[in-house]
């Protein structure tokens, strides 16, 4: 399996192969890792693929029905070890891998203290085995490669809906490493999406939509480490920049598969509207003299952590100002910010504005910050 430091020169391609591994349990995460190259898809400029391994999710569930008794080695799968990691994470404690297979016996015989959160995705086992058929059956692969790619022609806790991490493996164990090392991990919480939607229709859809939107997350990486040094800036409000666009263009992503082409409500486009205004101050706020660390840290924490759509003002004003970029100048001036960074997105949207003067404004003192740095 390659790292980041095999991939070739920069050609203006993207090139990795996302590996997709299904682990149902330990509060449901679906886990994706990008590690390496792949084969060449119809955009000669978008080489990616997924693969997606089942054994997690499905003998974790054998498990539990008693169609398998191999603890040690259901507890091995490395989905259902990067998922009880995060899991510990989560809870803030320790536990050793000989916990955690005495977890999975005690809560397959209906006991357990459920820090793993395998309670309630057993509870939930036949509606995860559908879930599970109806990704296989669909082929979710090749649509979410297909999804994303639209974006990439231009290259030449328990309660988590989806955690990120870097890895680096040694055999089937995960080891946590720092922001440029490794590949990066999504965990998704499968048995929320079970749990959050009736149907299986509906179900599909929002793994579809989360999926997609994750997917693009890893491809950006891999593609961010081959640009250009001078596109990595170090300053608060670079990086908040950098922050709005990689969310912002993903969760357009996902909004356009829930919409189906239809358009946001109002109340959408008011609640976007006050997170650009939101960003206007957090912005120059991080520029102000009087600026200290923990400040800082806290506006940068709430961009896309607060808990709440209209507290993460910089997912909600990305989200948006993608939107407006996507329908005002067009998929490829979209696709092309993403070359450029924050500071194109930004820039992008501020045209956007200029032919359409009733959008939520960025302030001229934001754009003159931009402008300079």
């Amino acid at each position: 399996m390659k790292t980041f430091n095999d991939f070739p020169e920069p050609d203006g391609r993207v090139r990795c192969r996302i590996a997709c591994l299904i682990a149902g349990a330990l509060t449901g995460f679906l886990i994706l890792a990008c590690p390496s190259a792949s084969r060449a898809q119809t955009n000669p400029d978008f080489n990616v693929a997924l693969r997606v391994d089942f054994s997690g999710a499905e003998q974790l569930l054998d498990f539990f029905d008693r169609q398998t008794a191999n603890t040690e080695r259901v507890a091995g799968l490395r989905g259902n070890r990067l998922a009880a990691a995060t899991s510990v994470m989560l809870a803030r404690t320790s536990r050793t891998d000989e916990d955690f297979q005495r977890e999975l016996e005690r809560v397959r015989d209906g006991g357990g203290n459920d820090i793993y959160g395998l309670l309630a995705a057993k509870s939930r086992g036949p509606a995860l085995r559908k879930l599970l058929t109806e990704i296989h059956r669909r082929q979710l692969d090749r649509r979410v490669v297909a999804t994303i790619a639209a974006y990439f022609p231009a290259m030449g806790n328990e309660r988590a809906a989806a955690v990120v991490r870097r890895v680096v493996w040694n055999g089937d164990t995960p080891s946590f490493v720092g922001e440029n090392e490794g590949a990066p991990v999504v965990l998704l919480n499968l048995a929320r999406v079970v749990e959050n939607n009736s149907t299986v229709e509906s179900q599909v859809l929002e793994l579809l939509a989360t999926l997609a939107h994750e997917c693009f997350h890893a491809v950006y990486s891999v593609y961010r480490q081959v640009l250009p040094d001078t596109l990595h800036t170090e300053s608060p409000g670079s990086r908040l920049l950098d922050l709005v666009q990689n969310e912002g263009v993903a969760y357009y992503l996902s909004l356009q598969l829930h919409l189906g082409g239809e358009t946001p409500s109002q109340t959408w486009m008011t609640a976007t509207m006050k997170s650009i205004e939101t960003l206007n101050r957090v912005y120059l706020e991080l520029h102000s003299p009087q600026l200290t660390r923990s400040r800082a840290r806290e506006l940068m924490m709430n961009a896309n952590l607060s808990g709440s759509f209209e507290g993460n003002y910089g997912a909600s004003a990305g989200m948006r100002m993608a939107y407006e970029i996507d329908t005002r100048l067009g998929r490829q001036e979209l696709a092309a910010t993403l070359a450029g960074g924050g500071r194109a997105f930004i820039e992008a949207y501020a045209r956007a504005c200029q032919r359409e003067g009733s959008l939520p404004p960025i302030d001229p003192r934001v754009l003159d910050i931009v402008e300079k740095e």
